[in-house]
């Protein structure tokens, strides 16, 4: 008896994920196996300013401004010690239905100081294609999200390298004391993401980059204003020995900032997807 089974495109994905949530479990429990005396361990500090602004139902273009400070080891263990990275970033995202949103930006990096690519004062651009799913939901949130950047990182011959590199990344987001996030409602953020990356002279010939893991919190100030406090946590695996960054980053993000007078009917439906960013 032959038994014929169907499967959707959300089934699919599930999968996908479950397959994505083992593998970046198995990496994290590789790295923290790893012998302490090879890592270097950074702290670092960061924050980032965002803003949504509507263009229609289908449509939105957001804004991204942020900076990062990193210690010195083995000396200067503060968060603060020096000025590590700023950059500017605009997107267009395109909401092709209720639980799929496709993304492009494009990027200028200061690179300041920048330790596992040996970057003092040069500049990087980057662009990036986008795409996230929105999965189920029954009381929370998750997302998974793909992407790949094309990074153009300029040298110290002040020549620009390009390589490519691929980010998969698991969302879990939790509202603390309701049902969606709105004013008033606390949420937590738990994420893993997976970074892999083509060779280039500036970034070595690892084809793993780096595995991120994020967990925190975040509050709704109103309906368009929210505040994150995360803590990140990345590993990368190097031949020279492993480097540790542990991060601690505080998000503002806003919607349509900018309008003064929201037109309703110009103003993007709330899509599934939005739960969770």
């Amino acid at each position: 008896m032959k038994i014929v089974q169907n499967y959707n495109i959300q089934q699919v994905i599930k999968y996908v994920c479950n397959s994505f949530l083992g593998v970046t479990t198995l990496v994290f429990f590789i790295s923290n196996q790893s012998v302490q005396a090879q890592n270097t361990s950074y702290n670092q500090f960061s924050n980032e300013f965002s803003d949504v602004e509507s263009l229609g139902k289908k449509w939105t273009l957001e804004f991204n401004l942020g900076q990062s400070y990193t210690s010195i080891p083995p000396n200067n263990h503060s968060p603060f010690a020096k000025a590590s990275q700023f950059y500017l970033r605009g997107w267009a995202h395109y909401y092709a239905s209720s639980r799929w949103k496709l993304s492009y930006f494009l990027a200028l990096f200061g690179n300041v100081s920048i330790p596992d690519i040996e970057q003092a004062k040069n500049f990087e651009i980057r662009y990036a294609l986008q795409g996230t799913y929105y999965i189920h939901k029954i009381g929370y949130s998750l997302l998974t999200r793909f992407r790949l950047e094309d990074r153009r990182i300029q040298n110290n011959a002040k020549t620009f390298e390009a390589y490519y590199r691929l980010r998969a990344q698991l969302k879990y987001t939790q509202p603390l004391n309701g049902k969606v996030i709105r004013k008033g409602i606390y949420y937590s953020v738990l994420s893993d993401e997976l970074f892999v990356k083509t060779q280039a002279a500036i970034t070595g010939k690892d084809f793993f980059d780096r595995n991120r893991l994020t967990i925190g919190g975040g509050y709704a100030l109103t309906d368009d204003t929210q505040i994150e406090l995360l803590y990140s946590n990345e590993w990368l695996p190097r031949s020279g020995g492993n480097l540790v960054y542990n991060s601690y980053q505080i998000n503002f993000s806003f919607t349509d900032l900018f309008r003064k007078y929201k037109d309703k009917n110009k103003s993007r439906e709330l899509h599934s997807v939005d739960n969770g960013n």
